[in-house]
């Protein structure tokens, strides 16, 4: 049923991999539709309780694969509205999941990966993660309606800090950001993640429920009007031409040539 996810399902836990290991789970248009396509069959889910995201190999998730049509269609500006809007779709329903959701972050964790594992509600973090936000390098912003979830976490100065210096954070530094909740050894990861939720079945599963959606609706920032105008923002992003522009520089190794008010196509 899945290509781009492994999901192993047990009792009341499910495990999902992130399943693109040649290109360090890059997610390409595919993983993003059956990541989508999970959420929705998770709405209908009864009998699961917790989902842990991982990614398959040594790598959580290494932002966007620029090769595929996860954010567009041959840049087509239209397309990238299209694409924007599901992205926004897979966030929200990460972020409205009746189960408790947790991130279990193995080697880097970019781009697209953070987004994920900040739409989570725990994140731990293995000692030998890395985390960061290169998107404006390659004429995106942090989309996908996230930048609000981020700032929630961070503050302001520190969203600042990772999306417009693009620095790549280590675990502690995560940690001490408030990225993640907690940082183990990448020998121990899915056991301690194991024995969270271990630790969390003993709560009622109402009362577990009840509280998570009680958290989430007291944090004003989550979403606000962001979901409405993002869309239309990367649609004049893609008409701009910084997108093409920065993912053929990257995938050719040269600098973006960034084009500057009243310079000619």
């Amino acid at each position: 049923m899945y290509e781009r996810l492994l999901v192993e399902k047990g009792d009341d836990l499910m495990k999902v991999r992130f399943n693109n290991p040649r290109l360090h789970n890059a997610l390409d248009a595919q993983m993003l539709e059956e990541m989508v396509m999970l959420c929705r069959e998770l709405d209908r889910d009864d009998t699961t309780r917790f989902v842990v995201f991982t990614g398959e190999g040594d790598s959580f998730m290494a932002g966007v694969d620029l090769k595929s049509d996860a954010m567009s269609v041959d840049n087509d500006p239209a397309s990238a509205r299209r694409r924007q809007r599901m992205g926004q779709e897979l966030i929200r329903h990460l972020r409205d999941l009746e189960q408790i959701t947790v991130a279990a972050v193995n080697g880097p964790c970019v781009g697209a990966g953070l987004a994920v594992a900040i739409a989570c509600d725990l994140r731990v973090a293995a000692d030998d993660s890395t985390w960061s936000l290169p998107n404006t390098s390659l004429g995106y912003f942090f989309s996908w309606a996230c930048t609000p979830l981020l700032v929630s976490l961070v503050g302001p100065a520190n969203a600042k800090d990772l999306i417009l210096m693009r620095r790549r954070l280590a675990a502690a530094e995560a940690l001490e950001m408030n990225l993640a909740n907690m940082t183990v050894s990448a020998t121990t990861l899915m056991m301690v993640v194991d024995e969270m939720v271990d630790r969390m079945r003993s709560g009622g599963p109402l009362a577990m429920r009840m509280a998570k959606k009680l958290v989430n609706a007291s944090a004003p920032a989550w979403f606000g009007d962001v979901s409405t105008s993002e869309p239309e923002l990367i649609e004049r992003l893609y008409a701009a031409g910084e997108p093409a522009e920065g993912s053929d520089a990257f995938l050719n190794k040269r600098a973006p040539h960034w084009r500057t008010k009243g310079e000619s196509r």
